[in-house]
């Protein structure tokens, strides 16, 4: 399950889109402004993964807070903290944590910009519109401009009254699907610049693996 988690997060990672259209585009262009504006936003997820090639299908609960370009994601008893200089992976189930420099490689998304993404990169459409918990939710169908991507196309779940993201299904070559379904946000929440790293007096007796 980790090494999915791990592969689906360097991404978070229908037919060919021929062209973008322009309602999807507009739609997307405004999500994206609307959570640029936020402050921060801690967002509980269930995240789950099915592949039937290699027989698996599993969930999990987590939650992540981004603040600009930090970010704190918790998720399958690992911790991933990262100020935008630093990342540390913590391991509550052996009391270890990994700590690296930052550098996001280019054309992989970025755990802080996973509600903003979206209007850059994509050929985009609109899709239909269903019906889920009592919610109107717009779809968006999004291929990457880049096919060199692990994956190959994006539906994004849109709430259609206040423009919220819901629910992102994301579709791997390897025919693996991640779909990523956010029970809770709340954006402009106040957090301290060091709850984005990891203060090890916190952890007693942690083993630190500094890989800098």
């Amino acid at each position: 399950m980790k090494k999915y988690l791990l592969i689906a997060f360097s991404l978070f990672t229908l037919s060919s889109i021929a062209q973008s259209s322009k309602d999807a585009d507009l739609l997307i262009n405004k999500i994206s402004k609307r959570y640029k504006k936020f402050s921060s936003i801690k967002a509980d997820f269930t995240y789950s993964i099915e592949s039937k090639a290699e027989k698996i299908n599993e969930k999990q609960k987590g939650n992540i807070v981004i603040k600009g370009n930090k970010f704190r994601l918790d998720i399958a008893g690992q911790t991933i903290i990262c100020d935008n200089k630093t990342q540390w992976t913590y391991s509550k189930e052996i009391n270890e944590v990994n700590v690296q420099h930052y550098k996001p490689k280019e054309g992989i998304m970025k755990l802080d910009d996973i509600f903003t993404m979206y209007n850059k990169g994509f050929v985009s459409k609109m899709g239909e519109v269903v019906k889920e918990g009592g919610r109107e939710l717009t779809i968006l169908e999004l291929a990457p401009k880049d096919k060199k991507k692990n994956y190959f196309k994006i539906k994004l779940f849109i709430e259609k009254n206040n423009q919220q993201i819901i629910k992102t299904v994301v579709f791997d070559k390897n025919g693996s699907v991640h779909t990523y379904t956010i029970t809770n946000q709340i954006p402009n929440i106040k957090f301290d610049d060091g709850f984005f790293t990891f203060i090890a007096k916190k952890y007693p007796n942690v083993e630190i693996n500094d890989m800098r």
